[in-house]
């Protein structure tokens, strides 16, 4: 009688290393880190190359995350603007910070997820204008943004690779663009 709580002990223990599974300390919970590149243009003009970086959490397929890019800028034609008034056309050079949530559902196939998802945030929009007119005429604009977008990641072990094709549109603003990256990161 008194074998039978060892001998129990014994056989659940091996029945529980019997069906080994994997230990993840999370749970089913993914963490994603990532750096991004790429570029935007739209109606306001090119914003030119853009480098920044996102970080994120995956919960049985529902992705939520935050997103910071920075458009270095580029220079084009002003249209509609001249200096002095009436005179030559001026040079505008644009570039913008954005920064916001995004959130998604992951879709996986093998070492391949697609995630649909939606970014919104806010647009910060510097513009300066130069070449004839004087360089310090400029101004900074904020808007909210919404970007809904896909994501495209390879799986390679805990890094991935990818890229992304979105949709930047303004409620509160006429314009629109398409802005494509490449990403790389971790997940753990």
């Amino acid at each position: 009688m008194a074998r039978l709580p060892l001998l129990a002990t014994v056989g659940l223990t091996v029945a529980i290393l019997a069906f080994a599974a994997n230990a993840n300390a999370l749970g089913p919970v993914d963490i994603e880190i990532g750096a991004r590149a790429g570029t935007a243009t739209g109606t306001f003009g090119p914003l030119g190359f853009g480098i920044g970086g996102r970080g994120g959490v995956t919960l049985s397929g529902l992705y939520a995350g935050i997103d910071v890019i920075d458009y270095l800028g580029a220079t084009s034609t002003c249209d509609g603007c001249s200096w002095p008034p009436g005179g030559q056309p001026v040079k505008q050079s644009r570039s913008a910070l954005l920064y916001g949530i995004e959130v998604g559902y992951n879709v996986k196939v093998s070492l391949v997820t697609i995630r649909p998802q939606l970014g919104l945030g806010d647009f910060r929009l510097s513009s300066a204008y130069g070449d004839p007119a004087p360089r310090n005429v400029g101004d900074v604009s904020n808007y909210v943004y919404l970007e809904p977008g896909v994501v495209g990641l390879v799986s390679l072990g805990v890094l991935f690779v990818g890229a992304d094709v979105d949709a930047l549109l303004f409620p509160t603003w006429p314009n629109a663009a398409l802005t494509v990256h490449g990403q790389v990161g971790v997940t753990f």
